[in-house]
């Protein structure tokens, strides 16, 4: 016996035992239940009795039927009602008080057909001759369960509510505490928080279950001082966007929720009535604050840089709470969430410009994140209307600092205080080299807090590009086979030739390599030296423009991918690229160069070949791979063709400030998974896949730096299995499962109820 309902079956049989020396077997048990306390368990008595039959409408599936049905039931001749032979058939009775059986002069007609089993059965009682009541079952000092149960209207409403849950659990659990009508309706509807908001939605309703929708009013009445019985879901939401009291709660599981889009719904046609109320509780607060920051970002486009920085501050000023809002986590603030980003970019410093190392450092350690904000506001409105706005404000203070710091390259440049790379004149050290074409270097920054995110050992350098910053010239710079190719006398691609004399194309390039014993595929072996390539970012930048900020997440992720696999096959490796690039929405400005001017299909977006003997104002740089060829360069962050987003070519520090990227050989962090929990009591069982040795720990509260309640932790077996015991203490309150490495770094979390599956 260990619930309430295992004592109810042992009951039952034991009351068809008999003294077979003085006593003849009774025909069946006669089960009377005036108030229909035990109603609520008949399907789960059902399951575990197939003798049980049931007075009642008829009903083959749940064997219930009118009398004179039962007694045909009992006398075996229904061939449809299987009775177990062993078995004593139990005649449950609800409605039904044994002394309306008895009496037979008053006996209704329609149960007189039972009357009989009053002498033939035996009836299931308490010693004094009473029927049982449900409580008087559960807490009889001369029954099986001996529980503490208060005997007032509302504890035995609540009981008979609560009766299958209630039976349902362990008897140890239910001894050693008085159960009265609260601590009974928070067993049937134990999360007051999400019962409201689901009846506010209408998936939860009195229809659909009476039962936990009264404890559920009850329970609501009494803590929230709220009726569902009498009250309606908009009175409900009414106080639920105030958070007075116990409200609060309720408000945290919303906050908690990207669902509930009916209670949403109804929040929308609610304002607060004063301005000491919750402003953040409203979502047509937010939609006004939306339309207004819209509005002010466009206006960017009409006034000066300066004036422009100024305004995005105070923007920041007055929006930047609602990034804190639901709202803001439903994806409804969008504009909010960007102008953070916006906000980075228009307090950018300009880059030093008085020595070339200075100005890359200063470029690599802090202002490529400006480029990084830039893209993450785009990525962050992408609807057609907040793009617009978006676009507006960076060409307002994005856009001058572009010119800025291309503009100051180019007098670096121009004073012969930067040179830009040359051909190697040896072979790289490194024996696996990953390329990522237009690998920019605030994405390789982003790759970098990602990978050591993952636990691997990161390197992040710099090199210059060469020049043009295209790929039919800087790929073969970063090449292992760069030292032995060489630049034409003359060129119109920009492409350095083989010693064979052959322009240096990928598939040229390639067999190169592969002579010098470079594999360019999949190598399986992890002691040879490979070439491997990923990465779309420049081919979805010509293809997408400014939109290719949307994809620049899920695009490192897939780089990251790349790179874990590669290090999970043994291998330490070198990242590299050909050249970054420039964004603008809207178009980079135009620089006009007459076509007259431009050898042959020599013109770019950001670079032209200018014939020879040419004027031009336009900075021109030797071409890397013979500098007896110069090439222009489009002034500023221009482009020699209007209306471009996306360019590269030219020089500035988006273009000619490359990453080189070391990656050390092992194995990054675990990845691991809490495949089940399961409490017994308040025993919880923990199941870990990939958790070998790591440890759990059981922590209060719903983050995971609430107080520890399991001291030390537990280390997993060989299984990732272990078991804890917690205090009752803290019993029914959420707390988070934690596993944790030798570093304390938080591996995997699960949320849950202490004591409750």
């Amino acid at each position: 016996m260990t619930t309430p309902l295992d004592a109810l079956v042992s009951a039952l049989h034991y009351a068809a035992s008999y003294n077979a020396a003085a006593e003849a077997p009774p025909e069946v048990v006669v089960w009377c239940d005036a108030n229909r306390e035990f109603e609520p368990l008949l399907p789960a008595l059902r399951e575990r009795l197939p003798e049980l039959l049931t007075y009642g409408e008829f009903d083959a599936d749940t064997r219930t039927g009118p009398a004179v049905w039962l007694r045909a039931a009992v006398a075996g001749a229904l061939p449809a009602v299987d009775i177990p032979e062993e078995s004593t058939p139990i005649l449950y009775l609800p409605g039904v008080a044994r002394e309306t059986l008895k009496g037979v002069d008053d006996c209704p007609t329609l149960l007189q057909p039972l009357v009989w089993f009053t002498v033939a059965g035996t009836m299931f009682g308490h010693v004094n001759g009473k029927d049982w009541t449900l409580r008087s079952f559960l807490t009889s000092e001369r029954g099986l369960l001996k529980l503490n149960i208060a005997d007032d209207n509302a504890t035995r409403t609540a009981l008979s509510h609560a009766a299958q849950r209630f039976c349902s659990r362990p008897v140890e659990e239910l001894r050693g505490q008085r159960w009265n009508a609260d601590h009974l309706n928070a067993l049937l509807a134990p999360d007051l928080a999400a019962d409201m908001l689901d009846w506010i939605e209408g998936a939860f309703t009195e229809l659909g279950d009476p039962s936990r929708f009264a404890a559920f009013a009850n329970i609501a009445d009494k803590q929230l001082k709220f009726d569902p019985r009498r009250l309606s879901p908009q009175d409900a939401v009414r106080r639920l966007a105030k958070r007075e009291g116990r409200w609060a709660e309720v408000w945290a599981r919303f906050g908690a929720s990207t669902g509930y889009e009916q209670v949403v719904a109804y929040l929308n046609f609610q304002e607060p009535g004063t301005l000491f109320e919750h402003q953040d509780s409203y979502p047509r607060i937010n939609s006004k604050g939306e339309d207004d920051l819209r509005q002010q970002l466009l206006g960017l486009a009409d006034i000066s840089p300066e004036a422009a920085r100024a305004n995005v501050a105070e923007l920041e000023t007055k929006h930047a709470w609602r990034r804190e809002t639901i709202w803001a986590r439903r994806g409804q603030a969008p504009l909010a969430q960007a102008l953070a980003f916006i906000a980075e970019v228009a307090a950018a410093k300009a880059l030093p410009s008085h020595e070339g190392n200075a100005f890359a450092e200063a470029y690599v350690s802090a202002s490529a994140d400006i480029d990084w904000a830039a893209m993450q506001s785009l990525a962050a409105a992408p609807r057609e209307v907040d793009h617009e706005a978006i676009a507006a404000a960076l060409r307002a203070v994005y856009l001058p600092w572009l010119e800025q710091g291309a503009n100051a390259l180019q007098e670096l440049m121009r004073v012969g205080k930067v040179r830009l790379a040359a051909p190697p004149k040896a072979e790289s050290d490194a024996t696996t080299v990953l390329f990522v074409d237009g690998l920019r270097m605030d994405i390789a920054r982003e790759l970098v807090r990602r990978l050591e995110a993952e636990g691997v050992k990161v390197s992040l350098g710099w090199m210059w590009s060469g020049f043009p910053t295209v790929t039919a010239t800087c790929k073969a710079i970063v090449s292992p086979v760069a030292s032995l190719l060489v630049g034409p006398p003359a060129t119109s691609d920009v492409l350095p030739h083989s010693p064979e004399g052959k322009p240096v194309t990928k598939p040229v390039l390639f067999k190169l390599m592969e002579a010098q014993g470079w594999e360019t595929g999949n190598a399986l072996l992890s002691g040879t030296k490979l070439w491997t390539e990923t990465g779309r970012f420049d081919e979805e930048g010509h293809a997408l423009g400014a939109r290719l900020a949307e994809r620049l997440s899920a695009a490192i992720r897939d780089v990251a991918d790349r790179i874990l696999g590669l290090l999970r096959s043994g291998r330490s490796l070198r990242i590299v690229t050909d050249h970054g690039w420039l964004l603008m929405p809207g178009g980079l400005p135009h620089a006009a160069l007459d076509v007259g001017l431009v050898e042959p299909n020599g013109k770019r977006t950001r670079c032209a070949l200018v014939k020879a003997r040419a004027q031009t104002s336009y900075l021109q740089v030797p071409w890397t791979w013979n500098p007896e060829i110069s090439v222009a360069t489009a002034t500023g962050a221009r482009s020699f063709y209007a209306s471009y987003e996306y360019a590269h070519g030219g020089v500035s520090p988006q273009e000619c400030i490359l990453p080189v990227i070391d990656v050390a050989n092992g194995s990054p962090q675990r990845t691991v998974s809490i495949d089940r929990t399961n409490w017994e009591g308040l025993r919880l069982r923990v199941e870990v896949a990939g958790g070998a040795d790591l440890r759990v720990d059981l922590r209060l509260g719903s983050e995971t730096s609430g107080q520890s309640l399991v001291k030390g932790g537990r280390v997993l077996d060989e299984q990732g299995r272990t078991s804890f015991l917690a205090s009752d203490e803290h019993e029914r309150e959420a707390a988070c499962l934690v596993v944790l490495d030798d570093d304390d770094r938080v591996l995997a979390l699960h949320r849950l109820v202490i004591g409750e599956d």
